[in-house]
């Protein structure tokens, strides 16, 4: 049966996050029992253009291999940041 995998994002989502974001999602995107990928933001507070960046570059490897994105839990100034970045233009919002 598919299902989906959560990556919980740390309060700070920037490229110091980097390296365990890369392997997280690889793990998940690599994996053919999951289907999709949730980004959960509920503990984000500061988000960067290079977060972003990453998370569009994973977006594009998803939809390669069939896979959904998703993003949860987004509130306050994060909220706004992917708002005018027009990330729900990409990913669906749960």
């Amino acid at each position: 049966m598919a299902t989906t995998a959560t990556v919980i994002l740390p309060g700070r989502f920037d490229y110091g996050y980097h390296n365990d974001f890369q392997h997280q999602c690889a793990e998940h995107i690599e994996n053919p029992a999951i289907s999709g990928l949730i980004f959960d933001f509920s503990r984000v507070e500061y988000v960067d253009s290079s977060a972003l960046g990453m998370m569009l570059m994973w977006q594009r490897r998803a939809a390669s291999a069939s896979k959904k994105m998703y993003i949860k839990g987004a509130k306050g100034a994060t909220a706004q940041i992917l708002e005018m970045a027009h990330m729900q233009r990409i990913f669906e919002y749960i």
